[in-house]
């Protein structure tokens, strides 16, 4: 009967719906996130300016500024250079940036760097945006030099027409000769 009843006891412990009490995924897997590496730390970041407007990426640009001066890293470096190529904003510097991308394509110990292929592309991209910027400044400086010429022969033009106006005139108003 002793049997009977451990048996009844061990039964009745037991749940019906027979799930482990443990969840699937286990708790620390949830919680601590990978590192991120590098080039996606800073998409992340540009990702997040792209969502500012101008004060709140002037203020950012200070505290890349402070965060380059405190610490002069690959990242902090390339997000200060980010910054300051940032299209549409009033502090855009491109010689800055160049400036802070140069260490990237001139020393040899940065070759094994995970930025620097980023850094070459933005480098590249800033001196083709500069290259782009010159031409249609020349481009500009040649049409203003066209419109003048053109301007001082209209004048000419107008001159002589006027000239023209003026010698019809005359002989209309001569006596004329029987």
């Amino acid at each position: 009967m002793e049997c009977i009843f451990v048996a009844v006891a061990v039964a009745a412990c037991t749940p019906v719906n027979s799930k482990p009490t443990r969840p699937d995924t286990l708790w620390y897997r949830s919680v601590v996130e990978p590192m991120q590496s590098d080039p996606d730390r800073l998409v992340r970041y540009y990702d997040r300016l792209l969502t500012m407007k101008g004060a709140e990426l002037a203020s950012e640009l200070d505290v890349a500024r402070e965060s380059f001066e405190k610490d002069k890293s690959e990242l902090n470096r390339l997000q200060l250079a980010l910054l300051l190529s940032f299209p549409g904003t009033g502090y855009r510097d491109d010689n800055a940036a160049l400036a802070l991308l140069n260490p990237f394509m001139k020393d040899k110990n940065r070759e094994g760097s995970t930025l620097r292929p980023l850094a070459i592309w933005l480098h590249s991209e800033l001196l083709e945006l500069r290259r782009t910027d010159e031409a249609l400044q020349q481009q500009t400086a040649k049409l203003r030099e066209e419109q003048r010429r053109t301007e001082a022969l209209q004048q000419k033009l107008d001159a002589i027409l006027d000239m023209e106006m003026k010698m019809i005139e005359r002989e209309q108003n001569l006596p004329k000769k029987k």
